[in-house]
């Protein structure tokens, strides 16, 4: 799967994209962010938990959709 991950100016190296990365495709080196952008599984958890929308994912293979369905009713 190839992914375009962007780091805007916005990001103050918070570390909550390294935290929650199941991958760890990030890491802090001095004063800013390494992203290794092969092992993004685009579970898109940094661009949904960054604090100042710094970070932004796009899926770049053209054949390949990704759907989510939302649990709406759980029967017990």
């Amino acid at each position: 799967m190839k992914v375009e991950i962007r780091i805007s100016s916005a990001c103050y190296l918070c570390g909550l994209c390294i935290e929650s990365c199941p991958t760890r495709v990030f890491q802090l080196l001095g004063d800013h962010l390494k992203v290794d952008q092969d092992s993004c599984i685009y579970c898109r958890g940094c661009e949904i938990l960054c604090p100042a929308k710094a970070i932004n994912l796009r899926l770049l293979d053209e054949e390949l959709t990704i759907s989510r369905r939302k649990t709406l009713i759980s029967i017990k």
